[in-house]
């Protein structure tokens, strides 16, 4: 279970590029918070605290206990606009949640172990798809989906249903959606090649 990361949000007044401009230069940036039927509410955040969450890969499920002039309400970053330049965070949306109530999420898979085809087949591992849609409660929400590759050989690979089942979570994905595989590379395709051109010739020379 992950923990509630508590973030202190002040009201914000002023709207438009010139004030998001005075925001930023305080250590702040804008923020929206919405859902639940309830009014949108624009806030700001601090900017340091935010980047900290969203640059780990997992940052966008994170849970916040949301703190405003003592009120508090929960909610997951479910957008936010980078600098293209600085790279600096520039706003964020931020989405109130129940957590009583299931939420998809795009959570990320993690290839364990070393495939049989990389080991022993001279193939490579090829990661297809780096994320997969699960539901569960937000409180739920793993830091990753581990896939298991050690028994694959060469031209496998391991599907969304592959995903071991879990008590905490369903699969809200395609079924058939490719995670990851091995693929044969170019030497190896040769000395199969080679090793077939082989046992031919001893057939016709027999």
């Amino acid at each position: 279970m992950q923990r509630q990361i508590e973030m202190e949000v002040a009201p914000r007044e002023e709207r438009g590029k010139n004030a998001a401009r005075r925001l930023r230069a305080t250590g702040r940036v804008p923020a929206i918070v919405y859902g639940l039927g309830r009014e949108p509410q624009a806030v700001a955040v601090d900017a340091k605290a935010m980047t900290n969450v969203l640059k780990d890969p997992a940052g966008h499920n994170r849970v916040f206990d949301l703190r405003c002039n003592g009120s508090s309400e929960h909610a997951m970053a479910v957008d936010y606009q980078i600098d293209p330049v600085k790279h600096s965070l520039l706003h964020v949306d931020l989405m109130r949640i129940d957590l009583a109530k299931p939420v998809k999420v795009a959570v990320p898979v993690k290839a364990v172990g070393i495939a049989f085809g990389v080991k022993n087949q001279g193939g490579f591992e090829e990661m297809v798809s780096r994320e997969v849609q699960i539901e569960c409660l937000p409180m739920d929400i793993p830091d990753h989906v581990d896939v298991d590759i050690e028994s694959l050989r060469v031209g496998e690979g391991i599907r969304a249903k592959d995903i071991p089942p879990s008590k905490k979570y369903t699969l809200a994905d395609d079924e058939h959606k490719l995670l990851v595989h091995v693929m044969a590379s170019r030497a190896s395709e040769d000395v199969a090649e080679e090793e077939e051109e082989a046992e031919e010739e001893a057939e016709e020379s027999e």
